[in-house]
């Protein structure tokens, strides 16, 4: 059984080496290979869309914990895209639940998550300081916290709650923007009643900068 269990062990981690590597490589062909057919029409749908938008993005994948059909992973996505002849760049980290069966990606589920997409030559340096984990119903806070200090210019922050997860295309416009001094932005959320994720976007605004934030939180009892 120890064994048994080791060997599984063993396959998982040549899975999730296998992983990074196709997606590093853009080997969208052996990628298929990794995963039994529903999980890959889910994970291909926004792997492309995501492709869409960063051509030459850079994984890194390690396993937090791996056990015989289950692993949890930390993932790490760099990249960048011009945006109106300007260039921004992408950093996300998330923590991501990986199930397999007989060697493959049978489903996954992305825990956390926190991605930052600042323009180039942006002297923000942005914090964010919240939990990755709330209770139903809590009442939690959410701090962009602006660690370099700034000129006298003033930023201007809004933030606001994703209702619709499968639609993240939101216009500055819905942020709220309002001009601020320098400090940070902060705000208390409400977490839903049901147990699930609660995904928090911000943005940050500069003279000479951008900062987008979203923020995935995992909401349980």
């Amino acid at each position: 059984m120890i064994n048994s269990a080791f060997s599984k062990n063993i396959d998982n981690q040549l899975l999730i080496n296998q992983l990074e590597k196709h997606l590093n490589k853009r080997e969208d062909n052996l990628l298929k290979d990794l995963f039994l057919h529903k999980s890959f029409n889910q994970f291909n749908k926004q792997y492309l869309d995501f492709r869409k938008k960063y051509k030459n993005a850079k994984w890194s994948i390690q396993p937090l914990s791996n056990d015989q059909d289950k692993s949890f992973l930390d993932i790490k996505i760099i990249s960048k895209r011009k945006i109106n002849d300007i260039i921004y760049h992408l950093h996300t980290k998330q923590t991501v639940k990986l199930e397999t069966y007989k060697n493959k990606i049978k489903g996954y589920e992305v825990i956390d998550e926190e991605s930052i997409l600042n323009s180039q030559n942006s002297p923000l340096i942005i914090k964010i300081v919240s939990p990755d984990k709330v209770r139903t119903g809590e009442k939690y806070e959410m701090n962009l916290i602006i660690e370099s200090p700034l000129d006298n210019s003033l930023t201007a922050s809004g933030m606001i709650v994703l209702k619709d997860e499968d639609n993240k295309k939101v216009s500055n416009d819905i942020f709220g923007i309002k001009p601020n001094q320098s400090g940070g932005l902060f705000k208390y959320i409400q977490a839903p009643l049901n147990p699930g994720s609660q995904t928090i976007s911000a943005i940050i605004t500069h003279p000479e900068g951008i900062y987008l934030i979203t923020k995935k939180i995992k909401v349980g009892l």
